[in-house]
C-alpha cells in the first residue's frame, strides 16, 4: 500500500515537472510576442515582438503633407504615445513575478484585436493642418469693372485655393500605405466672375444733382460719400445699405462738420451734406424701378431734389436701402465735378427694369450719356 502511494506521488511529481517545463517553454516562446489574431489595417502581426509591431505600425502612418513637391512634416509625438498605450493593452506587461507572468501569458485569448481604439491624435494634427492652411491658402481675386472715359472696362478675376482641414484629416487617418499625402485643396471660385460682369451692359438709372462748391466742408463730405459709392457692385437678390457702404461719418474718416437737419432745426455735425448722395442715388434707383426697402425724408425741404423726393440718412438710425431684383449684378458709378454729383446704375435690363432712355437731373440733366454737367 505504501509503495502504491509512493508511485502515485512520483507520477504526480513527474507530471507537475512536465507541465511546469512546458509552461516555461510556452512562456518563453510567447513572452513579449503579439497574440494570435492581432491584425492591424489588414496585416497579421501574430507572434511578432512588440518592437516590431510598434515600428511597423508607425511606419504605416503618414508623417507629412506634400504639395506640388514641397513636403511639410507633421509632428506625431502624441499620436505615437497613443499607439504605445494601445500596445500596453495588447502585450502582457511583466509583473516582476515569473509565475504570475506565466499564468497571464497562458491565459491571454487568441482573437482579432480591434484597432479602432487608436488613431492619429486629432488634437495634435488639426492645429498643424490649420497652420498649414494659412501658408497654402490663396484668396480668390474677384473680377472687376470700372466706368472710365464713358465706357465700362472689365478685368478677369483669379480662382482662389483653400485647404480643406477636415477632409485632409479624414484622408490622413485612412491612409496606411503612403508616408506623405496630398491634402484636399478646394478651389474658391471668383465672385463675381467675368461672366457675371459681362451681363452688366445697360444704363437703367442716371441722375445728377448740384451743390454749392463754395461750402468747402459740405463739398468734401459729398465727395467722400461719392468715393465710397463708386464702383460698388450689388449681387442679384441682395439689399444695398447706404450706411453699410459709406460707413460712419466721423472725423477719423475725414468727414467735416456741416449743416444738417435735426427735427425742425439746423445744426452743424460731421458728415453734413451726404444726404445729397443718398438722395441722388434714390432718384437713380427710382428710374431703375428697383424695390425700396427703407427710405426717410428730411424734416425740412432740401434744395437739390424736388420736395418729398429726398432720402435722408443718419448712421445707426436712418438708412436708405433697396433690393437688387434684376437678373444680374448692379454697378454704381458715382462721380463729382465742380458743383455736381452724378450717379449711374448699370445692370442687365429686362421688362421690369428697362434701359433708361435719357439721363435726368435736378434742376437740369446732362446733355447726353458721355458728357457730364459743366
Amino acid at each position: 500500500m505504501k509503495k502504491s502511494w509512493m508511485l502515485i506521488l512520483a507520477l504526480l511529481l513527474q507530471l507537475s515537472v512536465t507541465l511546469g517545463l512546458g509552461s516555461v517553454i510556452a512562456y518563453g516562446n510567447t513572452y513579449e510576442r503579439a497574440p494570435s489574431g492581432l491584425i492591424v489595417w489588414g496585416q497579421d502581426y501574430s507572434g511578432m515582438s512588440r518592437i516590431q509591431v510598434s515600428s511597423n505600425i508607425k511606419e504605416r502612418i503618414p508623417n507629412g503633407i506634400s504639395i506640388k513637391g514641397q513636403d511639410y512634416p507633421l509632428t506625431l509625438d502624441r499620436s505615437y504615445e497613443n499607439i504605445e498605450k494601445w500596445l500596453d493593452q495588447v502585450f502582457a506587461v511583466p509583473t516582476g513575478f515569473w509565475f504570475t507572468d506565466i499564468v497571464n501569458s497562458l491565459s491571454r485569448p487568441s482573437k482579432v484585436v480591434p484597432t479602432n481604439e487608436f488613431e492619429l491624435d486629432r488634437g495634435e494634427i488639426i492645429p498643424q493642418l490649420e497652420s498649414l492652411s494659412r501658408i497654402v491658402n490663396r484668396p480668390m481675386i474677384p473680377a472687376t469693372i470700372t466706368y472710365t472715359n464713358g465706357g465700362l472696362v472689365r478685368t478677369d478675376g483669379q480662382v482662389g485655393q483653400e485647404l480643406d482641414v477636415e477632409a485632409t484629416w479624414l484622408k490622413l487617418i485612412h491612409e496606411h500605405i503612403k508616408i506623405r499625402i496630398e491634402p484636399v485643396l478646394n478651389n474658391v471660385p471668383t465672385q463675381p466672375d467675368s461672366v457675371d460682369l459681362l451681363k452688366i451692359q445697360n444704363i437703367i438709372g442716371d441722375y445728377t444733382t448740384f451743390y454749392n462748391s463754395q461750402d468747402v466742408p459740405r463739398t468734401k463730405n459729398i465727395h467722400l460719400a461719392a468715393m465710397a459709392l463708386d464702383k460698388h457692385l450689388i449681387p442679384p437678390g441682395h439689399v444695398f445699405s447706404f450706411n453699410d457702404v459709406v460707413g460712419e461719418r466721423t472725423e477719423a474718416a475725414g468727414y467735416l462738420p456741416a449743416l444738417i437737419f435735426v427735427e425742425q432745426t439746423v445744426i452743424q455735425d460731421n458728415g453734413g451734406g451726404i444726404c445729397q448722395g443718398s438722395s441722388t442715388l434714390y432718384q437713380a434707383v427710382r428710374q431703375a424701378h428697383l424695390p425700396i426697402v427703407e427710405k426717410h425724408t428730411h424734416t425740412l425741404p432740401v434744395s437739390y431734389v424736388l420736395t418729398g423726393q429726398d432720402a435722408t440718412v443718419a448712421f445707426g438710425i436712418l438708412d436708405f436701402r433697396f433690393r437688387n431684383d434684376t437678373q444680374g449684378y448692379l454697378y454704381i458709378s458715382a462721380r463729382t465735378g465742380s458743383n455736381w454729383l452724378r450717379i449711374q446704375l448699370f445692370g442687365l435690363a429686362d421688362d421690369a427694369h428697362p434701359v433708361l432712355l435719357k439721363p435726368n437731373g435736378y434742376p437740369s440733366s446732362p446733355v447726353d450719356w458721355s458728357k457730364d454737367p459743366k
